[in-house]
């Protein structure tokens, strides 16, 4: 018996050491998101990286404590590109990131052409035990009309048309892209394609209502999430 309770606590004693020992690291922490109100994706990528030597699970959620009236800020993960309403992702869908596996975490605003500002927080957790913190990261979005519409790069040159759309939709000359995924509205892929020069992607039997249309590179990179409306 004795035997029996002393193999039980160490059972128990690995386990809690196992657990412990996940470890992540995210980067940028703090930063700052900057975008002119003119333009519809300000966007921002955050690297997600696991430091353990087993598989990490790992859950988020997040905090927008002041944002203007007008903006919509919605959060890309591994797994989904999640609505604006959404501040956690889906308790049976974590990011399973391998051992030295990097995650690509996006922050998405649309300003909807007004100026302001607003704290923007995220925190990691553990799947098995949300209580447990695995890492956090916190920053600021700044809309201003003193931002040059160029500061946020060649992604904001990227668009999808026509949008809205009937039957098909194009995407502007993009260097890298590869493949094209479409998420419905409750981040679900219904469907991918192809990525050619000018080729025309065909929509036209799918359920009016909002799309988001993901570019993504041939190393599984996303270069950017565009929302396409179908009518």
């Amino acid at each position: 018996m004795k035997r029996l309770l002393l193999c039980f606590f160490l059972l128990q004693s690995l386990a809690g050491t196992t657990w412990g020992q996940i470890s992540i690291s995210v980067n940028p922490s703090p930063f700052v998101l900057t975008g002119h109100p003119s333009n519809n994706d300000v966007s921002i990528h955050i690297e997600v990286t696991n430091h353990s030597s087993f598989d990490a699970y790992i859950l988020w959620s997040r905090n927008v404590e002041s944002a203007p009236q007008g903006w919509l800020t919605w959060i890309c993960d591994k797994n989904l590109c999640y609505l604006p309403t959404a501040n956690a992702c889906s308790p049976t869908k974590p990011n399973i990131l391998a051992p030295g596996e990097k995650m690509d975490f996006q922050i998405h605003v649309n300003p909807g052409a007004v100026e302001g500002s607003t704290p923007y927080d995220i925190t990691f957790m553990d799947y098995e035990d949300p209580s447990i913190i695995l890492g956090h990261v916190d920053g600021e979005v700044v809309i201003s009309n003193t931002v040059s519409t160029k500061n946020n790069g060649a992604q904001s040159n990227l668009t999808v048309y026509p949008n809205p759309t009937t039957d098909y939709f194009q995407v502007s000359e993009t260097p890298g892209l590869k493949y094209i995924e479409l998420f419905n509205i409750v981040g679900n892929k219904v469907r991918s394609y192809d990525a050619l020069p000018q080729k025309q992607y065909a929509v036209g039997d799918l359920t009016d209502g909002i799309y988001l249309v993901r570019l993504v590179t041939s190393t599984g990179k996303i270069i950017k999430t565009i929302r396409l409306s179908k009518r």
